[in-house]
């Protein structure tokens, strides 16, 4: 039997990395972008080019409103919407 103890493992040696220094003012928000990036399939990209920017308006209004019979609000909001934007 071999009574002899085993050295202690040496630690890892690891280099030293100061923690980046943080500016007093926060990075500019990026800007959201003005239309949906036209990817996917045809009809993901319709949706997005003629639907769905008016659909979020609507939706921003809702949750801001809380109005009592949100899908009539909803369905009078995208009528108006749609003489604005497509005449008729």
């Amino acid at each position: 039997m071999n009574n002899e103890l085993a050295p202690p493992p040496q630690p890892h040696s690891r280099t030293h990395t100061p923690p980046a220094r943080s500016s007093p003012h926060p990075p500019p928000a990026a800007a959201p972008p003005s239309q949906a990036n036209p990817h996917g399939s045809p009809t993901r990209i319709f949706l997005n080019q003629n639907v769905t920017p008016y659909l979020l308006e609507g939706m921003k209004h809702l949750a801001v409103n809380e109005p009592e019979k949100p899908l009539k609000w909803l369905s009078e909001f995208l009528e108006k919407k749609s003489k604005e934007v497509e005449g008729g």
